[in-house]
C-alpha cells in the first residue's frame, strides 16, 4: 500500500492522536486518580467528575494534556508510520502480507512507539496527579517537570538499573553540563 508516503503516514497519525487524546482527556485525568487512590474518586467514577470539577474546576480534565498531546503525536506517529512501513517491507511481490507479519509489524510499531515516548507518559502522569488549588505543586508544567525528574531522578536511575554504559554516560554529561544549577564563584 503505497497511497500515502511514510512522512503523510507519521503526520496523519500524530494528528489523529492529538484529536482524541483530547476529546478523552476527562476520561484519562479520572482514571489517574483513581489509579493513585485520591480522594475524589473514592464515591464512583461518576461521582469522581463532580468531586473534580467542584475543587478544581473545568481546566481540571485537561491537566496534563498539553503534554500528552506532546507525547502523542510522536506516539502515534511512530506507531503508524513503523506499521506502515513494516507492512510494505514484509509483503510479498504482489503485496499481500501474512497475519504473523502483519501482527508483528503492528507490534513493532507498538514498542517503537512506546519506548520512544515513555518519558512523557511518565511526565504527563506526575503533571495529572498533582493538584491545582489547596495543595503544594511539585511541577510548574512540562518543562518544569522534565528538568525536575532529570535532576532529581534520572542520574540517580543510571546507576541503579543495568542500562547500556553509554546511554548512561550522556545522561551524567547531558546533567553535569547542561541542567545542573549554576554553581556560584568562590
Amino acid at each position: 500500500d503505497t497511497r500515502l508516503t511514510f512522512t503523510q503516514n507519521f503526520i496523519s497519525g500524530g494528528i489523529a492522536g492529538v484529536f482524541s487524546r483530547t476529546f478523552t482527556s476527562p476520561l484519562d485525568v479520572v482514571k489517574i486518580l483513581a489509579q493513585v487512590g485520591t480522594a475524589d474518586t473514592k464515591q464512583g467514577f461518576l461521582k469522581s467528575f463532580s468531586n473534580i470539577y467542584q475543587k478544581e474546576g473545568l481546566k481540571a480534565f485537561w491537566k496534563g494534556n498539553g503534554v500528552a498531546c506532546v507525547r502523542l503525536f510522536p506516539y502515534n506517529a511512530v506507531q503508524f508510520a513503523t506499521f506502515h512501513w513494516l507492512k510494505n517491507a514484509l509483503a510479498d511481490a504482489n503485496g499481500k502480507l501474512g497475519a504473523l507479519s502483519a501482527a508483528f509489524s503492528g507490534a513493532m510499531g507498538g514498542v517503537f512507539a512506546a519506548v520512544s515516548t515513555y518519558p512523557l507518559d511518565m511526565i504527563k502522569t506526575r503533571l495529572t496527579i498533582q493538584k491545582e488549588h489547596g495543595g503544594a505543586k511539585l511541577y510548574d508544567g512540562i518543562a518544569d517537570a522534565l528538568v525536575k525528574v532529570a535532576r532529581q531522578e534520572v542520574v540517580v536511575l543510571c546507576t541503579k538499573v543495568s542500562s547500556p554504559r553509554h546511554w548512561c554516560d550522556s545522561v551524567r554529561w547531558w546533567y553535569l553540563h547542561g541542567l545542573r544549577d549554576p554553581q556560584p564563584d568562590l
